[in-house]
């Protein structure tokens, strides 16, 4: 760290800003009396502020930049957040007078304001009540942190970086000016390539100036600043040559950088991403994110796993599949990367969960898009129809003809492992996927960012599964435990998502969206049932043929099966629907978990209850999901 040469008005008004966050009630009058208490310092990208176990208990107000806190080191070591313009770092120490907890890093190139404890306290000691603000932040903070719905920062600098020759229709500035234009509304961004950056500073080359021309270099470095505390998001475009001062700026200034590769070309690692990206000469800690480019007239995706297996495992946070001349496509990762994404979780209900289709068609209907998808069980096969990209009325015409018919209407003669054989269902996924992904598609090769749950047997635990044979691994998600034979993956035996999840809403917050929109079933948790003991096989199946008349009520061998598997996810279902932003609690009674002749049934009933409740919806409840 170094002492910043000189501060200007924009960061005085940030740092005011980020004391009234802080301390609640705090005029001009105390920022006045404490700015000669204040250190302004500069960090460079990759440099670390405080380190674990460290004594030192200053307190730091981050003015521009982005930081991560790391636990433990090495191999070991564990991302734990992120922080950026406006938090502070070193709250909790100051209160506890405990060593650091966390190493925090800089990202990229950073202006803090450091106060000593010795500062910190006279201020409190003039001012006591500030003490109670700064203990309710660093509660709300804690309780950011261990929340499941707990968003993702969003980033504000973007560093929009080719790693294949430029595509013939577009290059990395052209897919800028697009993705500023297709912002969603009310986000600020801002497009910054040398050129522009000379013609807004009235400077023509200042972009390139080195760190030897001092009084360029601070003035470019301050208008950038400057620009970052105006816009939500500033995309920066490098030049040409990736060695030039300006394309390294770029970097060292990004908080997201996306790696934009032409989905036609060698997935093999980039010169710029050894050089720049990785070991010991990178230069930045920015998180990176793949794009890969379609022409509109692709169906979709294939062979996506070539280019994840190439890059070493945990260097990118995400992949993205747009088409670049596709409005919908680059709404979609504006909408991402500015942080105002919409998630869709699909719970799991076996045949009823074919509603959720009905639901979908209702929601496009209202102009609301989704762009990350996930689900359980037969949520999961319905999430993976969405996540490919069709119409709702074709994936409505293809769930018709794969599951109009019983998939599971293969009873096995021994049931050694399952009472199905689940051939059908087997042939009926994988069909399926062949038709809409084509053959052996994998999780990666969806448009839209998906995942489903499974149940690991073998290990005890909840998986996730976000890459792999996509028929497989929803296959694998609907595996009801005693009624489907479980499915193999990676070494372990994989059953129902819904013995662990059946209405995964805490993973969708993980990928960050803005909104999360949830479709699920209601349970009749609390029915009666007003016998002593459970009739004999031969009396039950008389009192059937007596029809409207029976006599007993009780649940059905398959529904036992099927209920009994979910029982943990059902005490799960009120966290899970608190992390929802608008749900869609469907009752379905009249359909069975396996009457696969109802299928078109529940679609329509998923459709005109969706569609119902989003017309009794006002204008300002449904603005936050509408997408155009």
């Amino acid at each position: 760290m170094k002492i910043a040469a000189d501060v200007h008005d924009f960061q005085v008004q940030l740092l005011a800003d980020g004391f009234r966050d802080l301390f609640g009630d705090f005029n001009d009058a105390i920022l006045t009396a404490i700015r000669p208490m204040l250190e302004w310092v500069e960090v460079g990208g990759g440099d670390a502020v405080v380190h674990e176990g460290g004594t030192d208990d200053d307190l730091y107000f981050i003015i521009s930049g982005r930081l991560r806190a790391y636990a433990g080191e090495g191999p070991t070591r564990r991302f734990l957040n992120e922080m950026g313009r406006g938090e502070t770092i070193g709250e909790v120490t100051f209160f506890t007078g405990a060593p650091r907890s966390a190493t925090v890093v800089a990202n990229r190139d950073a202006v803090l304001v450091r106060m000593t404890r010795a500062s910190l306290e006279k201020l409190i000691a003039a001012y006591p009540q500030l003490t109670l603000n700064m203990a309710r932040l660093i509660i709300e903070r804690l309780n950011r942190v261990n929340s499941p719905r707990r968003k993702r920062r969003r980033p504000v600098n973007i560093c929009l970086l080719p790693i294949t020759p430029s595509l013939a229709e577009i290059t990395a500035q052209t897919l800028g000016e697009r993705l500023v234009a297709h912002c969603p509304k009310g986000v600020r961004a801002q497009l910054l390539t040398s050129e522009v950056v000379g013609s807004c500073l009235g400077i023509p080359g200042i972009a390139n100036v080195d760190k030897t021309q001092t009084e360029a270099y601070r003035k470019l470095t301050i208008a950038l600043n400057e620009m970052e505390s105006r816009y939500d998001i500033v995309l920066y475009v490098p030049d040409r040559d990736p060695d030039s001062e300006w394309s390294l700026r770029c970097l060292r200034m990004a908080d997201r950088i996306l790696l934009l590769a032409d989905a036609t070309a060698t997935p093999a690692v980039s010169l710029s991403e050894t050089r720049y990206l990785a070991g010991e000469g990178r230069v930045t800690e920015a998180e990176q994110v793949l794009v890969l480019l379609h022409h509109a007239s692709l169906g979709v995706p294939s062979q996506t796993l070539r280019w994840l297996a190439q890059r070493p495992a945990g260097t990118l946070a995400g992949h993205l599949h747009v088409r670049y001349d596709d409005d919908r496509d680059l709404a979609r990762l504006a909408r991402v990367q500015s942080g105002r994404a919409i998630g869709l979780v699909f719970g799991g209900g076996g045949v009823r969960s074919l509603a959720h289709l009905g639901v979908y068609k209702a929601l496009r209907e209202f102009d609301i898009e989704v762009d990350f998808v996930g689900g359980t069980g037969m949520g999961a096969v319905m999430g993976a129809l969405v996540a490919l990209d069709r119409p709702a009325d074709e994936l409505i015409a293809y769930a018709r003809e794969f599951f109009g018919a019983n998939p599971t209407g293969d009873i096995s003669l021994l049931p050694l492992t399952s009472l199905i054989k689940g051939r059908l269902l087997k042939e009926a996924l994988e069909e399926l996927s062949k038709s809409l992904a084509g053959e052996n598609a994998g999780i990666e090769d969806t448009w839209k960012t998906f995942f489903c749950v499974a149940s690991n047997y073998s290990k005890a635990c909840e998986t996730v599964l976000v890459s792999g044979n996509l028929a497989k691994s929803i296959r694998a998600s609907c595996a009801v435990p005693g009624l489907l034979p479980p499915v193999p993956i990676g070494g372990d035996l994989m059953v129902d998502g819904g013995a662990f999840n059946n209405f995964p809403t805490d993973i969708m917050g993980l990928f960050g969206p803005d909104k999360i929109i949830g479709v699920n079933f209601a349970r009749d948790l609390n029915r009666e049932y007003k016998l002593d003991e459970i009739p004999g096989g031969w009396k039950l199946m008389s009192d059937q043929l007596t029809g409207r008349r029976r006599k007993y009520e009780v649940p059905s061998l398959m529904s036992i099966l099927m209920n009994t598997s979910m029982l943990y996810s059902a005490s799960r279902e009120h966290a899970a629907e608190a992390l929802v932003d608008l749900e869609f609690k469907l009752v379905l009674r009249s359909v069975g978990m396996l009457d696969w002749h109802k299928a078109e049934h529940a679609i329509n009933l998923g459709y005109k209850r969706a569609r119902k409740m989003l017309q009794a919806m006002t204008p300002e409840q449904l603005a936050p999901f509408i997408s155009v």
